[in-house]
């Protein structure tokens, strides 16, 4: 396995129902119990495809079963292996899930459907710094929204990958707005914004996403998600 990889895994919450048995024989019996506590069928379909996937992809990098796979969780609630073998984190925005794993570094992924919403202005308020703030509220309407969420989800990518979440605040975090912005200012207990890379994941037209990891010239590959059956 080559080092210092990312690889983004890409797949779909909506599975057969074969898939999704065979995806729940992974878990533990805490995620059993947990997807059970779902009264929507929905939600309990989605929440054991998440934690299949993840038990799924992790364990064919380090050629274990995907049920033996233990996690902790760290000072702020991210989930890690127990054995720190691999980093890893995730995303899901409706049906759509990302998994981005690496082995060298901490990572973040944030995925979010672009819909419009009537308080778009108000969280921008709250959530960007004020140069980002002034920088959007000049661009035209038609642009607002989707710079907003290549905005979110970076920030958001940044918080998780520092493994501090939406708690750290996403307007101390600040980015480059439009198409392909880096981060220009982090809080200074996590180094510089260029020791970080921001990248935004084309995935589908109705989305946004991004990944941030550290800035050390990594490999990175895009990959499909294709769950196994019984």
């Amino acid at each position: 396995m080559e080092q210092n990889f990312v690889d983004v895994w890409c797949g779909q919450l909506t599975l057969a129902p074969e898939n999704r048995q065979a995806l729940e024989a992974m878990l533990s019996d805490g995620e059993r119990q947990k997807a059970r506590s779902f009264q929507r069928e929905m939600m309990r379909d989605r929440y054991i495809a998440v934690r299949g996937l993840l038990r799924q992809t992790l364990a064919s990098y380090l050629h274990v079963e995907p049920a033996s796979l233990q996690f902790v969780l760290g000072e702020h609630g991210k989930p890690s292996l127990a054995d720190a073998a691999l980093r890893f984190n995730l995303s899901h925005s409706a049906d759509t899930l990302l998994i981005a794993v690496a082995d060298f570094t901490d990572i973040g992924v944030d995925i979010e459907i672009i819909r419009a919403r009537g308080s778009l202005g108000s969280l921008a308020r709250r959530c960007f710094s004020q140069r980002e703030f002034q920088a959007w509220c000049l661009l035209a309407p038609d642009q607002q929204e989707i710079n907003f969420y290549r905005l979110w989800t970076k920030k958001e990518a940044f918080v998780k990958a520092v493994g501090r979440g939406i708690a750290l605040g996403l307007d101390r975090c600040e980015v480059e707005l439009g198409p392909g912005g880096e981060l220009r200012a982090i809080p200074d207990e996590y180094g510089l914004a260029t020791d970080w890379k921001a990248i935004e994941l084309p995935v589908h037209a109705d989305v946004c996403a991004a990944l941030v990891a550290e800035n050390c010239g990594f490999s990175l590959r895009r990959l499909q998600l294709q769950p196994i059956a019984g």
